[in-house]
């Protein structure tokens, strides 16, 4: 008999959890939008790098976004993980509790039918920025996002925003600087600052209009309180447990071990791109990106020629991204990425997936600027995450000597680590180093291909005025190291440490084979003249030089005493820097150091 009771009361618990487990899965099944992109402004990307270290989780995927069901799957896995404590389960409960939701968001209409769902509801954020000391300013900004969402059966989710942003915005030192007639350029000067160097960004388009003179222009510091307009798309399907993808999305992409890697980084200003992922196994993946490329500035004619003594061009390209992740163990990842910026035409050739686009070019001929990377990922048990990272633009092994140094390789490079920090609770530690050779991410105007108005096209790897890669110019180096801590509930503190190495010469210089650190300054020669002339690198000597030293405390809580919405955010900053220069033999005259001191705070309702 006390068998029999044995038997029945194993039976019993094994049923109650299967029943608890079917029901965990039916619960994620009827998630609303689940296949909604989760932004990567969301703290939960590293929630998840954290527990990725730590071991309870596989290696992620490097091709960021990734979908809501995916990262509730995902969490739910960490949640079960026998080695995670109950202070981290507490904290990865609540997220899957945020994300189960339809939206955040406030819901002003929605509804559902058999096989469908709508929701019209509305996110909003405001944030006030301000330097501190000589030369600041304040950046404002205030945005209202109306959005529409819904499901179409089980597969398809549809997501677009569209709303007002009324701001003022004061860039950084070097947003737009040039190195020109033996003097270092700021040209915003007279705006003043509100971020450390190299910081700025913004998430409106690229058109605004100034409020007090009610005319629309391409000109993003604007020194008045303009209008401009934020928008967002979404069309996203999934079949097969997720193992086939469709997309196509206007939306921030990080694709890479890090937010700030060299293929494309979540500083890149947003663009228009059909995607999709296929995994048909844990250990492989592919992903297939196919995007627009634009800048509404480069438009008007002779852009930045008063600066580089020539047309930079027009640009108006396509976007073609290749990622293939393969992990042959659970500790070790390979992925081979390759990329085109290419001018807009209907190239079939390009837009074949699996085809990595090098081959392409064989047949289509060189009239665009091609990529390719190499990444490889360690996780270590007990110690952390160590990854590499080599990204080529061009490289040549026609002469003999040490090739790494040779300015006409163009080439990009990465080393990471990151891990858990042993002394404090729920805490990330990432440290990397990056460096990007000159005339990387560089190329020359084309002109062998009509345009509308007979100007060239700007090849260059960049969207809108940012760089689809690294955030750096080129001939650039950085040391980071960013420790993000969870310890304390619904709240996210980041404090990041930057020391920033770049250089540059004298664009009017008459000496043409110089190390130049800008991405419109291609490299070239004379005619008949040989390319590999140009003396080999010999970096933070080889121009003049800025040095930059920076320090930024973020934090991000959420306040979830709310009767109509799961949480708003409360976020803001604190940080400085110095940033001085050294001339070494170029010329050029030395600005006197700067230090910068940036504070800011603000609200938000996401989407």
């Amino acid at each position: 008999m006390s068998a029999l009771k044995t038997i029945a009361s194993a039976m019993a618990i094994s049923f109650l959890l299967c029943t608890n487990i079917y029901a965990q899965e039916s619960a994620f099944e009827e998630v609303r939008l689940k296949n909604k992109i989760v932004p990567l402004t969301s703290s939960v990307y590293k929630l998840l790098e954290y527990h990725e270290v730590a071991g309870h989780t596989r290696i992620l995927p490097l091709a960021k976004p990734y979908s809501k069901i995916f990262i509730l799957k995902t969490l739910k896995s960490i949640a079960e993980n026998e080695r995670v404590t109950e202070r981290e389960r507490d904290l990865v409960n609540k997220y899957i509790s945020d994300l189960s939701r339809e939206s955040n968001g406030l819901h002003l209409a929605s509804g559902s039918a058999k096989n469908t769902y709508g929701l019209i509801g509305m996110g909003t954020g405001a944030e006030v920025r301000s330097g501190v000391g000589e030369n600041s300013a304040r950046t404002l900004l205030f945005s209202a996002e109306p959005y529409l969402a819904g499901d179409i059966g089980k597969n398809l989710t549809f997501h677009a925003s569209l709303g007002p942003s009324i701001e003022k915005l004061a860039p950084d030192l070097f947003y737009g600087s040039y190195t020109k007639d033996k003097q270092v350029h700021f040209p915003h000067e007279v705006v003043g600052f509100s971020y450390l160097p190299y910081k700025f960004n913004f998430e409106s388009m690229n058109i605004r209009t100034t409020i007090e003179s009610k005319i629309p222009g391409y000109s993003e510091i604007t020194e008045k309180i303009a209008v401009g307009f934020l928008y967002s798309t979404e069309l996203n399907a999934s079949w097969f447990d997720g193992a086939l993808q469709l997309g196509i999305n206007n939306q921030r992409r990080a694709w890479g071990n890090d937010y700030d890697n060299l293929t494309l980084s979540a500083s890149a200003r947003k663009f228009p791109a059909f995607e999709f992922k296929l995994a048909p196994l844990k250990w492989l993946r592919y992903s297939y990106l196919l995007g627009s490329l634009h800048s509404g500035k480069s438009l008007f004619g002779a852009y930045k020629s008063e600066i580089y003594g020539y047309d930079v061009g027009a640009l108006q390209n396509n976007f073609t991204l290749h990622m293939l992740e393969v992990e042959p163990w659970d500790w070790f990842l390979i992925t081979a990425t390759a990329g085109n910026v290419w001018v807009k035409r209907f190239e079939i050739n390009y837009m074949i997936p699996f085809v990595f686009s090098h081959l392409s070019e064989l047949e289509s001929g060189d009239y665009d600027n091609l990529t390719m990377s190499l990444d490889f990922t360690f996780k270590v048990p007990n110690f952390g995450k160590i990854w590499f990272s080599f990204f080529n633009d061009e490289f040549s092994f026609i002469e003999k000597g040490n090739l790494l140094k040779m300015p006409r390789n163009r080439y990009a490079w990465q080393l990471g680590f990151v891990n858990r920090m042993s002394f404090l609770p729920q805490t990330l530690s990432s440290f990397k180093y990056s460096r990007v050779t000159p005339f990387a991410y560089t190329h020359y105007p084309e002109t062998r291909l009509s345009n509308f108005n007979n100007r060239p096209y700007d090849m260059t790897y960049s969207n809108d005025g940012f760089n689809l890669g690294f955030y750096l110019p080129p001939n650039s180096g950085e040391f980071n190291w960013t420790l993000t801590n969870f310890a304390v509930n619904n709240l996210t503190l980041t404090m990041e440490n930057r020391f920033i190495m770049h250089g540059t010469n004298d664009l009017a210089s008459e000496e043409l084979k110089l190390i130049y650190g800008d991405i419109y300054r291609h490299q070239y020669t004379n005619s008949g003249e040989d390319i590999h002339q140009y003396p080999l690198l010999d970096f933070t000597k080889d121009g003049i030089y800025d040095f930059t030293l920076s320090s930024e405390i973020r934090f991000d809580y959420r306040i979830r005493k709310s009767p109509f919405l799961d949480y708003y955010r409360l976020f803001g900053t604190i940080g400085a820097a110095r940033t001085w220069w050294k001339e070494n033999s170029s010329g050029v005259t030395a600005p006197a150091p700067r230090n910068f001191a940036t504070i800011s705070f603000g609200v938000a309702i996401d989407i």
